[in-house]
């Protein structure tokens, strides 16, 4: 589960593994699917995407990190450690070694300028924060956490996130991060700029 690396123009974009698993069935996520094509189509699948064990696709949770010439953005901050997710085994109270995979891909938590949050499931809003001293703190110290206004907008209701799972991602994950005043909430259409 090696990281990647690679850049368009000035900007570098690293791909940070938080874990790799055979999780669905390729006609679950492809219902149109047809089984002949699946077959023409194995060969190169397997076994990187598609598990020869289970026949289960294998699906990614990662997040990645854009540097460009005046930034350093994270992209979804996959699902973190310690978090209580009794209803969502493969999240629950882990303990998965992904800052030091940050680390290894040249980044420190203090390094991040921002974290873009694509939307707010329980695996892109994980790493948001860390427990420090019994309490959820930002894992990204100095960074503004951009949440667009339509996503928080439906989260906030907690009948709504309720009705998701009934595991406190929201409470733990992006509370504390309005809370400390990091988070910035966005239109759908937000920019930085022209470079990123």
């Amino acid at each position: 589960m090696d990281g990647l690396k690679w850049r368009v123009g000035d900007v570098e974009i690293s791909r940070v593994p938080e874990f790799e698993l055979p999780m669905f069935d390729p006609f679950f996520i492809y219902p149109a699917l047809a089984a002949a094509t699946l077959e023409r189509h194995r060969p190169w699948l397997a076994p990187t995407l598609l598990d020869p064990a289970t026949g289960k696709l294998v699906i990614s949770i990662h997040a990645f990190v854009v540097r460009t010439r005046r930034r350093t953005i994270l992209v979804d901050a996959c699902s973190g450690n310690d978090k209580e997710r009794p209803s969502r085994p493969l999240f629950h109270r882990q303990s998965r070694p992904w800052l030091d995979r940050l680390a290894a891909a040249g980044f420190r938590p203090e390094d991040i300028d921002f974290v873009l949050c694509t939307h707010m499931h329980i695996d892109h809003v994980g790493w948001n924060t860390r427990l420090v001293g019994g309490r959820w703190v930002p894992t990204f110290p100095r960074a503004r956490y951009l949440f667009t206004q339509a996503e928080w907008d439906h989260w906030k209701d907690e009948e709504r996130r309720a009705a998701y799972a009934p595991d406190g991602h929201i409470e733990d994950s992006v509370l504390p991060v309005i809370e400390s005043g990091q988070a910035d909430l966005v239109a759908m259409d937000y920019a930085f700029d022209d470079e990123a």
